[in-house]
């Protein structure tokens, strides 16, 4: 069965490098923001309401999405963008 949409080699090396950045931006996200409710309010993870939850959930979500797709521009330059001719 052929692939869907084949890939070349540049664009899955692209792919791969932004999902561990989007994993990474995630990570720094969650503990910024759970660990800044936790310092805010002094109150422990497990006294959080369900409305606190989707909040903090929402918004890891959006700031992970927002960051990972600023931080996909340089990695896009870098691996699908124009290649130089090294002929002299």
């Amino acid at each position: 069965m052929k692939p869907l949409f084949p890939l070349s080699r540049q664009a899955k090396k692209f792919v791969f490098a932004v999902v561990v950045l989007a994993i990474l931006v995630s990570v720094v996200m969650g503990k910024a923001i759970i660990g800044g409710v936790i310092d805010e309010y002094h109150l422990p993870f497990s006294q959080w309401p369900v409305q606190l939850y989707v909040t903090e959930v929402s918004m890891i979500v959006l700031y992970s999405l927002v960051f990972t797709l600023m931080l996909s521009v340089p990695l896009w330059y870098f691996f699908l963008g124009e290649k130089e001719n090294q002929q002299s």
